[in-house]
């Protein structure tokens, strides 16, 4: 008896190796582009266009999971929790590039804190089952006056210092970015190593499942060998 596959395997198998690997490449690629040149480069536009980038890096990320292999079991799991790690990685990459940019171009000024505003946002949301839920999220907008006259406000989501207090900020001279605590930028946070650790984890999970699609169908072929069937590979269109 006889079993007819398809002659296009290799082709699917190379296919889905560019899922696993070369797609998520070309995803963080596009992120620390896109962030580069929106806050490095020269005409205005750059910005918009910069961000758009790393917008189009961000949908990739979920949009690459379609290439990982069907044909195992746990794939769908897979392309669903990788995308979200290569969507935390863009995420990741533009914060790295915002961090590393503000530390080379950036200028120190000591300011001091005339006000401390707690601003609270609150949204809500209907679920698909009726269900209404509500977040709410913290941010403390401190108004400085700094020694070099700028920045005169910044934005945290953790409170720096009180009212009266001096305080070392770090501002970008070409007001691209948002000014930061001088302190916050001696050390790399928790976005610079997600960008390093969880693009790593998507990739070998992929190709985890890429070997497991593999070696599931090397077993199916050693049953139907041993039911007496022979496989044959036949080139789709040739009879």
């Amino acid at each position: 008896m006889y079993v007819y596959e398809s002659g296009r395997r290799t082709g699917v198998v190379l296919f889905h190796a560019t899922g696993a690997v070369g797609a998520p490449l070309l995803v963080l690629a596009l992120a620390y582009w896109g962030a580069s040149y929106a806050v490095n480069g020269g005409p205005e536009h750059s910005v918009f266009l910069g961000n758009a980038l790393i917008i189009v890096a961000f949908l990739g990320a979920f949009g690459s999971g379609f290439l990982s292999d069907s044909s195992h079991p746990f794939q769908p799991l897979v392309a669903i929790v990788t995308s979200l790690l290569l969507a935390a990685s863009v995420v990741g990459v533009a914060e790295v590039v915002d961090g590393e940019t503000l530390r080379s171009r950036g200028k120190p000024t000591h300011c001091t804190v005339l006000d401390v505003d707690r601003q609270v946002h609150t949204s809500t949301y209907t679920d698909s089952n009726g269900v209404t839920h509500t977040t709410t999220s913290v941010d403390y907008k401190h108004k400085l006056d700094c020694a070099a006259g700028r920045p005169d406000s910044m934005t945290l989501d953790e409170k720096q210092a009180d009212k009266g207090e001096h305080i070392q900020v770090t501002y970008d001279p070409r007001e691209r970015l948002d000014p930061r605590p001088t302190k916050s930028l001696e050390k790399h946070g928790k976005w610079y190593t997600l960008a390093y650790t969880l693009p790593p984890v998507a990739i070998g999970l992929r190709l985890l499942v890429l070997l497991g699609a593999a070696v599931q169908r090397r077993r199916y072929h050693r049953y139907l060998a041993r039911q007496g069937y022979v496989v044959i590979r036949r080139e789709p269109g040739k009879r």
